[in-house]
């Protein structure tokens, strides 16, 4: 690896952050750029399985509830069983869509709300409206622990996994990474039958994970960037 390459490289990343992925051995450098391009592919392999999660989880729960409710606008009408923080993220992404020069529909609304909105629903609060909706949001859930704690814990556990990975943080080194990512695709399975599917055709993360940061050595060996010729 080009001296000049792993300079520049830490100044990208930052010293601290690069001193990091070396593990608590100190590393040698080649193995720290290693883990951090692994980082990357981990977080990207598990991008599938988090898309399919939260889109499957927000239009099931969209559709329980409007059965409940007697209305497929029910975010639009703000109904009345929904407390005080999640009727403000409503308003707010209603205001961010009319931002954008689009009028705040039902089925913009439900793609506009983040998944912390949709996973704050699971919360306690919420209990009475899990009864009646828990069985058609997760059909294959099984009945013996179909409740809505179950539920609840096992898709936040999965939000934070989700959160660590798209805001670029470190994962690599977690412990139980193959378990979250099971725990998601069992969701994923509880949901719907297509979702497991689709993520059969597309989820790389066992693959990605298995492969190690020992599958990139080679490629960053030849690592260089170009360097100015020294003034004479």
């Amino acid at each position: 690896m080009q001296p000049e390459f792993l300079k520049c490289f830490k100044r990208m990343v930052s010293e601290p952050r690069f001193n990091a992925f070396r593990g608590g051995n100190g590393n040698p450098d080649a193995d720290a750029i290693s883990r951090y391009i692994w980082n990357i592919a981990l977080c990207e392999s598990l991008y599938p399985a988090f898309q399919i999660l939260e889109v499957s989880f927000r239009n099931a729960l969209h559709v329980e509830v409007a059965k409940i409710v007697g209305s497929t606008d029910w975010l639009t009408g703000a109904p009345r069983f929904l407390y005080a923080p999640e009727l403000d993220t409503i308003t707010s992404a209603k205001a961010e869509l009319q931002a954008q020069g689009k009028r705040p529909t039902e089925p913009y609304l439900v793609s506009q709300l983040k998944f912390g909105f949709w996973t704050s629903l699971l919360d306690s609060r919420y209990d009475k409206v899990w009864h009646k909706v828990i069985k058609g949001v997760f059909p294959g859930m099984p009945r013996t622990i179909r409740t809505r704690g179950e539920a609840s814990s096992r898709m936040n556990t999965v939000r934070r996994l989700r959160n660590a990975a798209l805001h670029h943080h470190s994962i690599w080194h977690w412990n139980d990474l193959e378990e979250q990512h099971r725990d998601c695709r069992t969701l994923i399975a509880w949901l719907g039958e297509s979702g497991s599917v689709v993520a059969n055709s597309v989820d790389r993360f066992p693959e990605v994970f298995k492969s190690g940061p020992q599958s990139f050595h080679a490629t960053v060996s030849t690592f260089r960037i170009n360097v100015p010729p020294a003034s004479p």
